[in-house]
């Protein structure tokens, strides 16, 4: 009933975001409806990427000279950086549920929330305009790849839609 009404990946989410390991879940239907959003929001910012990064040229997405790099950029891949390494610490402890919430939390409000709407700016500047497309898609693509765990339906989708031939399942884990 729960896939029926929210999908598979949100009925997922939810029941991942729910168990953080040290109680029992008291489960709340609310967490599946946060997972549609979710996954609404992972759709919005891959269809915004898809428009604006330049993905068909730059489908190996070489980040350009660092002289480029805004504060913003140098930013937004050091937390991704962060971020890739403690997902990869809870995943490898099954704390699957912490895993879920430091990906949702960088994802909607330090990706989305700020980076994106800065590299709308950005992308204004011909400076600076490659250099921040390929940022974004180097960080989308690699965030499809921490996602996939949690969210398998909807990142494999995206990859395919970014031309990808491989299927995300064997893509190698962002480093």
């Amino acid at each position: 009933e729960l896939i029926e009404k929210y999908g598979a990946d949100a009925t997922r989410f939810g029941m991942i975001y729910q168990n953080l390991g040290n109680q029992d879940i008291r489960f709340n239907e609310d967490a599946m409806l946060t997972g549609k959003k979710f996954c609404n929001k992972i759709w919005n910012a891959s269809r915004f990427v898809l428009q604006n990064a330049n993905s068909e040229k730059n489908t190996k997405y070489q980040i350009l000279d660092t002289k480029y790099y805004t504060e913003a950029d140098k930013k937004i891949l050091n937390g991704l950086g962060k971020t890739g390494e403690e997902i990869e610490k809870r995943i490898e402890k099954y704390e699957f549920g912490q895993a879920l919430h430091k990906l949702y939390d960088f994802f909607w409000h330090e990706y989305a929330d700020i980076y994106i709407e800065t590299a709308k700016l950005q992308m204004a500047d011909e400076k600076i305009k490659i250099s921040t497309q390929n940022i974004l898609l180097k960080i989308h693509l690699d965030l499809l790849k921490l996602l996939h765990p949690f969210l398998p339906f909807i990142t494999e989708e995206i990859w395919s839609a970014f031309g990808k031939k491989n299927l995300l399942l064997i893509e190698k884990w962002p480093k």
